[in-house]
């Protein structure tokens, strides 16, 4: 028995209220998404100048080390 136009409609109003649900579900997750992708970019950031910290203050030592061991043996 083929659809009545009230039908059709109905039915297209129903399929219509669930693609906007799931839009707005998608959109609500890629705003998480962001906001998670700012946190751990920050965090990357973080890292990266405790990494640079920690290799100044490794070049530091060496160069203390090389100064010690140049300057104990002319003695």
């Amino acid at each position: 028995m083929p659809e009545t136009l009230n039908t059709r409609v109905t039915r297209l109003e129903d399929l219509a209220g669930r693609a906007f649900t799931a839009i707005e579900s998608l959109a609500d997750k890629q705003a998480r998404l962001d906001d998670v992708l700012v946190t751990l970019t920050e965090a990357q950031i973080r890292t990266e100048e405790r990494f640079q910290r920690t290799d100044d203050r490794i070049e530091k030592l060496v160069s203390a080390i090389g100064d010690l061991l140049r300057n104990g043996r002319a003695q």
